[in-house]
């Protein structure tokens, strides 16, 4: 027969062992009536119809020919039915072919087919050791509106109303993957995991640490804290799982209420946590209770959304900070890689953002190597992965420039380091570590008035210059000699080649047209070359005169080109 097997040694035995203490004390397998009142209009209640019903099979107990009888019938209750054809079953001598019963919620177990009793009836009957499978057979009683609590003390029925025996949640307690300590508050009982307090929990303190509670309508409360929920292993079933199916119909709400307490640290203790965040949070334990969320990422879900609802201040990691002290930020840096002036230089750019935001960094989720993820209504969050030059390469467009002032660059020398690091990024531990040699640049460019309102060629003849007294000549007659867009931009460059003295052999790389014109602007442009190596050299004194003559310079050269 489908659904049946040859029952091993072990089976048999405890099939043998089960079936005889049945037949010994069939009251046993029946849960106890706490409830003697009477249903609207007067009605008994189904259980004890059922119950009644039983009590009759049970003094025909050992009339095998009458069991036959009513564990085929037609009518009836079905609970009697599998009940009959259980203490028939309890009659045989030996269990050589039994059923496997499976079920998602209450479990397995083998049973010894007998009547016409429902396959999971039986199996609950002839396996009350199983806590939850026993409650089985009162399912369509539980539909009904009744209510029942199981545990290793007992089985209860209470009736319309849900009212968990105190034995009853000691023992799923002490069942649960969970070391739990009690503490008396107000004559009520509240249990904890280690490092909770337990009047936190009782009166709903915030805590760091954080932790879910289970407040039962009896007064009782149970609070696990996070770091507890997240040792959850795929052994394990999930305490909201393992509490429910300890009662029938499995509705926690209908005995409990549940909400969950955490906040990052730093946040001011008056403080109420935003209003997405509490949903967030709401959310997640609803997810949980519909066991449609992982027991063990739950801890880190409540973190995630409570965390993404905050829209003031930043995140580093899970500590919120109000980021107006870039000492308090350096503080909270510490755990991300980073050098010593990669965290200072960090700390204010991140300073920056909060007290002077930028539409292009307003509410950035900055993660390791990834590009920055810019969230409406949110606050800047540095993940715990992120280093301090991921938070420099996200910030510098928008407060780069400013920031280098924690560093002693200010004013056009922190521009020209903050635009050479801005075109031509390098990574932050080397762009620091070459500073001095960076604003050393810095300054020498700054000796060089810039190009206002100037055209192409004037400017290429400037930038040229410029580069090739600060940075050196080969990569700007690399460029001088590469193709050309136009026909300026080719004869700029030979004007720059020719007027610093590195034109020989290099005519073959310009068409004669760019040439001749070039060489007509060579003219201007060694003016220029020549002042542009007296700035450089100049004391500070001379600086300003210097400057001026550059300027009047640069001015024929405009002329010259025809963009004056």
């Amino acid at each position: 027969m489908r659904g049946t097997k040859q029952a091993n040694e072990a089976t048999a035995k405890k099939l043998a062992k089960e079936l005889g203490q049945f037949r010994e004390n069939p009251r046993s397998h029946l849960p106890a009536m706490a409830f003697s009142g009477k249903l609207r209009w007067g009605r008994t209640d189904p259980v004890t119809k059922t119950l009644s019903e039983i009590e009759r099979i049970i003094k025909k107990k050992d009339d095998l020919k009458w069991l036959s009888k009513r564990m085929m019938a037609k009518r009836g209750d079905d609970v009697a039915k599998a009940f009959a054809g259980s203490l028939h079953a309890s009659h045989d001598e030996q269990f050589s072919m039994v059923g496997q019963f499976n079920s998602g919620s209450f479990g397995s177990g083998s049973y010894v087919r007998r009547g016409d009793g429902k396959p999971g009836y039986l199996a609950g009957i002839q396996n009350f050791a199983n806590l939850t499978l026993r409650m089985l057979p009162w399912e369509d009683h539980a539909k009904r509106g009744m209510y029942f609590f199981s545990w290793e003390g007992g089985f209860v029925c209470t009736g319309p109303k849900p009212q968990p025996p105190k034995d009853w949640l000691e023992d799923v307690l002490k069942r649960s993957r969970f070391d739990l300590s009690r503490t008396d508050i107000d004559g009520h009982p509240v249990w904890t995991t280690d490092g909770l307090e337990a009047d936190d929990v009782h009166s709903g303190a915030s805590s760091a640490t954080g932790y879910v509670a289970f407040r039962f309508h009896s007064g009782a409360v149970v609070g696990l804290g996070l770091d507890a929920l997240a040792t959850f292993s795929k052994k394990d079933a999930p305490f909201v799982h393992h509490l429910a199916l300890s009662m029938l119909p499995p509705l926690l709400p209908s005995v409990l209420s549940l909400d969950a307490v955490w906040t990052p640290e730093g946040w001011p203790e008056t403080q109420p946590l935003p209003e997405a965040s509490v949903e967030g949070i709401s959310k997640v334990l609803d997810a949980w209770q519909g066991l449609t969320m992982n027991e063990g990422i739950v801890a880190s879900a409540m973190k995630q959304t409570v965390m993404e609802g905050i829209q003031d201040g930043v995140l580093i990691g899970e500590v919120w900070l109000e980021g107006t002290s870039a000492d308090v930020i350096v503080s909270a840096l510490e755990d991300h890689n980073g050098s010593t002036e990669e965290r200072l230089l960090a700390a204010e750019i991140i300073r920056l953002a909060v007290t002077e935001p930028h539409e292009d960094s307003i509410g950035l989720r900055i993660e390791a190597k990834g590009s920055p993820e810019q969230r409406e209504d949110r606050c800047i969050r540095i993940m715990p992965s992120a280093t301090c030059g991921d938070v420099l390469t996200a910030f510098w467009p928008t407060h780069g420039w400013e920031a280098l002032s924690v560093l002693g660059l200010e004013g056009e020398d922190a521009r020209t380091i903050w635009e050479g690091q801005l075109d031509r990024p390098k990574p932050f531990g080397k762009f620091l570590k070459g500073l001095d040699q960076a604003k050393a640049l810095a300054q020498q460019k700054a000796r060089f008035p810039p190009h206002e309102n100037s055209g192409t060629a004037s400017v290429m003849i400037h930038d040229y210059i410029v580069a090739g007294l600060t940075q050196g000549m080969g990569s700007v007659e690399r460029n001088a000699t590469s193709r050309h867009a136009t026909l300026d931009e080719a004869a700029a460059s030979w004007a720059w080649l020719v007027a610093v003295g590195r034109s020989g052999g290099q005519e073959w790389h310009f068409e004669t047209n760019a040439r001749d014109r070039g060489g007509v602007w060579a003219v201007p442009t060694g003016e220029l070359w020549a002042l542009g190596k007296q700035l450089l050299d100049a004391n500070d004194e001379d600086v300003d005169e210097l400057q001026q003559a550059w300027n009047a310079a640069f001015e024929r050269l405009k002329t010259t080109t025809g963009e004056a």
